[in-house]
């Protein structure tokens, strides 16, 4: 399990690093941004999730405010990540089956942004992301196939709620001096520490743009 984990950080980076260095070429060119204090920032993001059961397309949204030094940003965040459809086989008491499924899971979280002022003269600003919350399955109804008697059972299972602590790293890059409205890329590892899940760790990379409120 731990070589499997360590495989899916190795990958999400992969695939972040796409992304922040695509935003970092761009923002090379560009002239310093002003980051208020005091502001809500309004991001929908869409992107994939490795390390669940594949990869899966994802998306949702966040809402940040930018704290007095500008560089601490409390978030509240929704992810929703769409099962992809699965067949196990397998027997029970020398009867064989095969079960169908869909998992589809949602991620609610608060945490908290730290910019990091690398590059004071450029509208680009990396930043650290920690975050706790619940992800959760809604009840399901599945189908459960017994070739040998040609009957298909229908398996009502329940949903959960279970927490997970989430951690990683990201590139904002604002359009325009000032500062309200741009563009980020996101990669996160997550990490439940309840439920079925409590032994996987899986990754996730995002992209979206972002806009503040008054």
């Amino acid at each position: 399990m731990r070589a499997r984990s360590f495989s899916v950080i190795l990958r999400s980076k992969g695939l972040a690093l796409t992304f922040l260095t695509a935003i970092s070429a761009v923002a090379a060119f560009g002239q310093a941004s002003a980051v208020r204090s005091g502001s809500f920032e309004v991001g929908p993001f869409i992107g994939a999730s490795y390390g669940l059961d594949k990869f899966r397309v994802m998306g949702g949204g966040n809402v940040t405010y930018a704290l007095k030094n500008k560089y601490v940003l409390p978030y509240f965040e929704y992810s929703y990540f769409p099962g992809l459809p699965r067949t196990v086989s397998g027997s029970f008491s020398g009867v064989a089956y095969t079960h169908d499924f869909s998992l589809n899971l949602s991620d609610v979280h608060g945490g908290v942004h730290v910019r990091l002022p690398v590059f004071r003269e450029k509208p680009i600003v990396p930043y650290l992301v920690f975050g706790l919350g619940t992800l959760i399955s809604t009840d399901r109804t599945d189908q459960v196939s017994l070739p040998s008697v040609n009957a298909k059972i229908p398996v009502t299972v329940p949903g959960g709620a279970n927490f997970a602590v989430n951690g990683g790293g990201g590139i904002r890059y604002y359009i325009g001096g000032s500062g309200a409205f741009g563009i980020r890329a996101e990669a996160k590892v997550y990490k439940p520490a309840t439920g079925p899940f409590s032994d996987t760790t899986f990754g996730k990379v995002e992209f979206g743009f972002f806009f503040q409120l008054h």
